[in-house]
This record gives C-alpha cells, structure tokens and sequence, in this order.
C-alpha cells in the first residue's frame, strides 16, 4: 500500500494516539478508516440528491393516488 505524509498539529496526533491504544490499532489505520468513512458518506450524500432529482423529475401521478395506493398495499401486509 503506498504511503501518504502530511502534517496533524500537536494536540490532535496526540489525541489519535491515545485512541488509536484504545482501540489496539495503529494511527495510519484509524486515520485510514476515518477517511474510508468520510469518502463513502460523501458518496451517499451524491447517491441521496441524485435520487431526489430523479423523484422530482418523475411523473408519479396525483398525490392522493399515490397515497390511497401506498396506504391500500400497507393494509394488505400482515
């Protein structure tokens, strides 16, 4: 895996140290993580606003219809 430096301030390499022994693991692999986890809620966050452009662009009918149809399908589960 290749290496990436860069520099974190006094105070918050010491706090990623200190979490990084309470969660027996390394520093690169917390930061890793936070990282891998901030990438993929950037990508729900894009995924969430395209499906939102899409119900916006979609012709789904009346309103009401639409309601009468989802309440009809939640009473016919058990």
């Amino acid at each position: 895996m290749p290496a990436v430096s860069f520099y974190l301030p006094e105070d918050l390499l010491k706090e990623l140290r200190a979490e990084a022994r309470n969660r027996k693991t390394s520093v690169s692999r917390l930061i890793r993580t936070a990282v891998e986890t901030q990438l993929d809620v950037e990508t729900r966050k894009k995924a969430k606003a395209a499906l939102i452009r899409a119900l916006r662009t979609a012709d789904l009918g009346p309103w009401n219809e639409l309601h009468e149809e989802r309440t009809k399908e939640s009473d016919d589960r058990s």
